[in-house]
């Protein structure tokens, strides 16, 4: 069986990690979103593990203030701390959180994918539409064209994958505004 954190255990590991209310509360929008997701893809017959999409999302940021003060990337250095604290399940599921690496369109519907395009759906702590998201982004991160032409790429990205999770589901992606 996978070990999988419970809500309470995670909610301890983002307070020893230091995480400030910010970022909790960035992490419980993302949740809110992926829970809901997979629920609905589980509903409709897509095999994904909701408890490992909860404590991934919950856990996705847990290196952010690691990183912001010591330098890194915070989605290796969280995959790493949950490899060490015993959740290896967890790991990918963080490391992909920023990008996904290789994925298909046509591959099933993965735990990372939900993870990764939930936080995508949240600026801060404001549920807000992918087009929302990635304006933000490039007018934050976008100080080089080289900068603004990988945030286009990640966009187009997005939208495909978008696509792919919400054609198993009932409801279009506008809804999630509405969480």
């Amino acid at each position: 069986m996978v070990k999988v954190p419970t809500r309470e255990e995670c909610f301890e590991m983002m307070e020893s990690a230091g995480m400030p209310p910010h970022i909790i509360e960035h992490s419980a929008q993302v949740t809110k979103i992926a829970v809901f997701i997979s629920e609905a893809l589980a509903s409709s017959g897509v095999p994904v593990s909701t408890r490992l999409v909860e404590a991934g999302a919950l856990l996705h940021d847990i290196s952010k203030m690691e990183s912001i003060d010591n330098g890194g990337n915070h989605a290796a250095l969280g995959a790493a701390l949950l490899r060490e604290r015993g959740y290896p399940a967890l790991s990918p599921l963080v490391e992909r959180h920023v990008d996904l690496g290789e994925w298909s369109e046509s591959a099933p519907v993965d735990e990372a994918e939900i993870i990764n395009y939930a936080d995508k759906r949240v600026r801060h702590d404001e549920i807000v539409s992918l087009g929302e998201r990635f304006d933000d982004l490039v007018s934050r991160y976008g100080k080089t064209e080289r900068a603004r032409a990988r945030m286009e790429r990640l966009r187009e990205e997005m939208f495909r994958l978008e696509k792919k999770l919400f054609r198993h589901l009932p409801f279009s992606p506008d809804h999630i505004n509405t969480l």
